[in-house]
């Protein structure tokens, strides 16, 4: 049993909204004991408002009229032998671009059958015993795959699941992925590579591929570098969704990379310098955007930020610096990242709306438009006044340049999100 209470504070805020809200929230899962291999998962979550800035902004609890969410986001069925498990019903998974993405109160969750097979190497003593999201990175096996079919899901700020998605509430038949993850030492150093393959019914196919080493230099240092591809286009025959999105076609590619330095007696401590490129696609969708109707701002793209990514901006670039470090034993974590866009079609930072030709914002689009995003998150265990007990801070500013003549602008922006939370 794993359970979480949670009091938050958060505050949005451009030069034309400042929103406010806290709430108090938590969940509580629970996984069965195992009987022939068989057991059973639930879990439900929750968040509500306290009285104080109700309703001034939904992320933590909820739109207007609701007081708050609460729901049963986990209830399956597993089944595991050995290096292979399944589940069936409403369950987490976290693959790139359709995962969990814990970034309020209620993680997103779906509704279908998944599972995990271990096929050179042996899998973790237990892995699968508890109610965490079903992945190929858990594992320490040379060899991994991974299928999934989801019908339906349960966003962030839901309290129901439903057949839509981030782009339509109209019923869709979901997605399928397969995924594969194989990981060897090579000379010396660690090599880890995955592919993934999405469709995504009516929206896109996908191809998401990344390859990494790492080659320590000492026993405490250790050079890495990785490089990730995104390749996407329509998804074949049957019912398009791309005309709520005012497009016709989907083609985009995606390519980012990192290179650093992890130190520390873990290696958990990392400085690296990322690069994200995305080419221009004329005539389709953001004229080279990507479809992802299941995955946020999540950081699966190396220079995402908390609100800001070529994930959502289009083509263009970006390029920066990422962190994270750990400090008193590991008890005090903190992650800084400055990162540099340029985006070929601004819209002075907005990008969830699809009003326009080709799913861009309506209005004129800002040629060449630069923005700069900098994140900075710090989390305190506070386990020696209290098992369970931490706090944690979350802070996003960004802005988007260049904007004279071009009168939709709301910057800076600004997000800040402060967590007391307990653990049990």
């Amino acid at each position: 049993m794993v359970g979480l209470i949670n009091f938050s504070y958060l505050n949005h805020a451009h030069t034309g909204q400042d929103t406010h809200s806290l709430a108090l929230g938590g969940h509580l899962y629970v996984h069965s004991p195992q009987l022939a291999g068989f057991s059973l998962g639930v879990g439900g979550d929750f968040a509500t408002w306290t009285g104080f800035y109700q309703h001034e902004d939904p992320e933590l609890t909820g739109p207007y009229p609701s007081h708050g969410i609460a729901i049963v986001r986990q209830a399956y069925l597993q089944y595991h032998y050995g290096p292979f498990v399944i589940r069936g019903g409403r369950q987490f998974i976290n693959t790139p671009y359709a995962n969990w993405d814990y970034y309020t109160y209620n993680p997103r969750a779906f509704t279908g059958v998944s599972a995990v097979v271990d096929i050179i190497g042996h899998p973790q003593a237990g892995q699968w015993s508890g109610n965490s999201a079903l992945a190929l990175g858990g594992s320490p096996a040379t060899l991994s795959f991974m299928a999934a079919r989801m019908y339906s899901y349960a966003s962030r700020y839901s309290a129901t699941f439903t057949t839509g998605n981030r782009y339509t509430s109209a019923h869709t038949n979901g997605f399928y992925v397969l995924g594969a993850r194989y990981q060897t030492p090579f000379l010396g150093s660690h090599v880890d590579l995955q592919a993934w393959y999405y469709d995504f019914y009516g929206f896109a196919n996908m191809f998401y591929g990344q390859a990494g080493i790492s080659h320590p230099l000492t026993k405490n240092v250790s050079l890495f570098g990785n490089f990730q591809v995104v390749s996407e286009g329509n998804s074949g025959a049957g019912t398009s969704y791309l005309s709520t999105l005012n497009a016709d076609s989907v083609d985009a590619q995606v390519y980012g990379g990192r290179i650093g330095v992890k130190f520390g007696s873990h290696h958990d401590d990392n400085v690296a310098l990322v690069a994200t490129y995305s080419p221009v696609n004329y005539n389709s969708f953001r004229h080279g955007g990507m479809i992802h109707p299941y995955n946020d701002l999540s950081g699966t793209s190396y220079t995402t930020t908390m609100q800001t990514g070529i994930s959502d901006f289009g083509p263009g670039y970006a390029y920066g610096i990422a962190s994270n470090f750990g400090f008193l034993a590991n008890k005090l974590k903190l992650n800084a990242s400055f990162i540099r866009y340029l985006v070929r079609y601004g819209f002075g930072g907005s990008v969830y709306s699809y009003g326009g030709a080709y799913g861009f914002p309506t209005g004129t689009a800002i040629p060449d438009q630069h923005l700069w995003s900098m994140d900075v998150g710090l989390s305190y265990d506070l386990s020696s006044i209290f098992k369970g007990l931490y706090v944690a801070d979350y802070t996003d500013i960004s802005m988007a340049q260049n904007q004279a003549g071009y009168p939709h602008y709301q910057n800076p922006y600004f997000s800040n999100r402060f967590y007391f939370k307990y653990r049990f």
